[in-house]
């Protein structure tokens, strides 16, 4: 039996443990998971911008906001991830720009050949009215745009030779997505396009299917397309967005005060991500040169080629991006260039 002292300290101890036990539970019943899909390697930039986004939402929520990261597509590609997104059984995802443009056909814009001469350009572009415009648009879809990312703009990897002109492309088999726009753009470039999902692209260049891939320097570095490919040549031929967009339901279920914090957090991690980009597509040539792949870039002469050869892809899209949305568009880019 206990004494008096003894059993008050007892029962001390028995509510101290009791309350520090609830206070516990009840801290992690409060915190809520936000959980994103990506198809993004945990090397690239994409996947570093959502480590970077995770940390600034627990930071600024004080830990009641937590981002739980599901990479390497382990929730299925960019087509698979919107639909989650817009059936709410999938909190939110970084998926392409051009895939989004089945759900919202104004995202066609930001990957029509040639658009942006730079990121700077890009930029300005996703950052400004024109951006917010497209991100409105998301919200009658059930869908929410937190931000913008980029894959950068996409390159020629090929076994045959370096892309220099457009004749350089004659009778070459590259690999696209499996999107009317992207083999567009390489038909009027003057390759065959070859539409492959992901998972069977690397297989075909082994293989011999298809002779190049078109995608970017630095997510050919990190898929190590240096190992099956013996050129790359940066033809800028498109960029490719990737915004962050989220369930509207979800976000819908979230405070007001939570929903500019998510906003917030997510923009500032992806222009981050946006920056860093730009950094290590300019570095890309010489690692893939020590890696003993022939680098090379479009002479002026060459990239306005290649941008005339593609400029009926403009109006063949007029219609499906509709005329006064690209002409408002246009508009924006021409008013940003003679500003500079």
């Amino acid at each position: 039996m206990y004494r008096g002292n003894e059993w008050r300290k007892f029962c001390w101890i028995i509510w101290v443990g009791v309350f520090v036990l609830v206070f516990s539970v009840t801290a992690a019943q409060a915190a809520k998971k936000i959980k994103v899909a990506t198809v993004a390697l945990p090397e690239t930039n994409i996947h570093q911008a959502l480590v970077k986004w995770q940390e600034l939402l627990d930071e600024r929520s004080d830990g009641q906001l937590q981002v739980k990261i599901l990479d390497r597509g382990v929730m299925g590609g960019d087509k698979e991830m919107i639909s989650s997104c817009r059936m709410a059984t999938l909190d939110t995802a970084v998926v392409s720009g051009s895939v989004l443009s089945h759900v919202v056909p104004e995202f066609f814009m930001v990957a029509l050949p040639y658009l942006f001469n730079n990121h700077d350009e890009a930029n300005a572009f996703l950052d400004g009215p024109m951006g917010q415009k497209l991100f409105a648009m998301l919200e009658e879809k059930d869908l929410v745009g937190l931000g913008w990312a980029t894959w950068s703009f996409r390159g020629i990897w090929n076994n045959a030779r370096p892309i220099e002109q457009p004749e350089d492309l004659k009778g070459l088999k590259i690999r696209t997505v499996e999107t009317k726009l992207d083999m567009s753009i390489i038909r009027e470039m003057g390759g065959v396009p070859t539409p492959l999902a992901w998972s069977e692209a690397l297989m075909g260049m082994r293989q011999g299917t298809v002779d190049g891939i078109s995608t970017t320097y630095g997510l050919g570095y990190h898929l190590k397309l240096y190992e099956m490919s013996d050129y790359a040549t940066r033809t800028k031929h498109y960029y490719e967005s990737a915004p962050l967009i989220m369930s509207k339901k979800v976000y819908d279920g979230f405070s007001s005060e939570e929903q500019e914090m998510i906003k917030n957090t997510a923009a500032e991690s992806l222009l981050w991500s946006r920056k860093q980009q730009e950094s290590f597509d300019d570095k890309s040539k010489e690692l893939l040169q020590e890696k003993g792949v022939e680098v090379n870039s479009l002479s002026e002469e060459a990239f306005q080629a290649f941008r005339d050869r593609t400029r009926p892809i403009y109006e063949e899209f007029r219609p499906k991006i509709g005329s006064d949305f690209m002409d408002k568009a246009m508009d924006f880019i021409q008013e940003y260039r003679s500003e500079q």
